[in-house]
């Protein structure tokens, strides 16, 4: 008996077909690359005492720096922190909707301790100016107090030529 064709069966078909044409282009998105010739780099740091408890994203006090930037951009950041778990993130000319990437990241202290986290983006020129503003931002998302009690940034980047001082 030779099996009967169905409306099941071809819809099934068409359905894992769909995903092994879609499947690559998941993978492509959740992938990506930068590049630049990162001559340059730039640090900040602060020793000042600092605190959160908000669970929306805010500008982490002194760890900002401005820099004609062009091409990839890599921000390093490292803080000693205490208190509940906290979520980094930096983002470029205060622009939260395309924060650098990987987007985010979590950190939970046990106690007083150090951490250090690298993002990458890409910068390039607005208004025909290379000037762009890097903020590291914070939150805590159970609304547990943080407090960082010093911090740096790093930025390493390819100086830019539109518009620089």
């Amino acid at each position: 008996m030779r099996p009967r064709f169905t409306v099941r069966r071809f819809l099934i078909f068409i359905g894992v077909g769909a995903i092994a044409v879609a499947a690559p282009f998941a993978v492509l998105a959740a992938t990506g690359t930068f590049s630049g010739a990162a001559e340059r780099q730039s640090a900040k740091w602060t020793t000042t005492a600092v605190s959160t408890s908000s669970k929306t994203w805010k500008n982490v006090p002194g760890l900002a720096i401005t820099r004609c930037t062009l091409n990839q951009v890599t921000l390093m950041v490292s803080v000693n922190v205490e208190g509940g778990p906290v979520r980094f993130r930096a983002i470029i000319d205060d622009v939260p909707e395309a924060p650098m990437k990987p987007t985010s990241s979590r950190f939970v202290p046990q106690g007083t301790e150090s951490f250090a986290y690298t993002f990458v983006g890409r910068t390039g020129p607005f208004e025909a100016d290379d000037t762009h503003r890097f903020n590291v931002q914070w939150r805590s998302p159970s609304g547990a107090q943080i407090t960082m009690h010093q911090g740096a940034i790093n930025l390493l980047f390819q100086r830019g030529t539109q518009g620089c001082p």
